[in-house]
């Protein structure tokens, strides 16, 4: 047997052919996946952020503005872990308002890069303060 004729059979073999496009195509799709459960979660938790600020809101018109312990209770009943909460009394158009802001510092599991860790998600609510 000839080398030209081991080198002619060696370039018709095709059994590895299906390992290698797997190999160049598995990266791009596991990074896509990976991506996908990432967005979702932030998306979960921006949900949450945004109900707990809603429960707050609800709070205000139970047991007044100036109740800032119930709010924090009835905010923290949402959440299962420990956001910035922060209270602001406003007047808008000259009615009385409580502003409840929330901000929580949310971290990828999947760190895609060394720079970047995660995003800040916030929620913004206003209730009439009737007390």
């Amino acid at each position: 047997m000839t080398l030209s004729r081991s080198f002619g059979r060696f370039g018709r073999d095709r059994s590895g052919a299906q390992a290698v496009e797997f190999a160049i195509v598995a990266p791009v799709l596991f990074a896509f996946l990976f991506g996908i459960f990432e967005i979702g979660r932030l998306l979960y938790e921006q949900n949450r952020i945004s109900a707990a600020a809603a429960a707050g809101a609800r709070a205000v018109s139970l047991y007044g503005a100036a109740d800032e312990t119930s709010i924090e209770a009835a905010i923290t009943a949402k959440l299962p872990y420990a956001a910035q909460v922060d209270f602001t009394d406003e007047t808008l158009g000259g009615q009385a308002f409580k502003k409840i802001d929330i901000s929580y510092d949310f971290d990828f599991l999947i760190k895609f890069n060394k720079n970047w860790s995660g995003v800040t998600i916030t929620a913004t609510r206003y209730a009439p303060a009737l007390s």
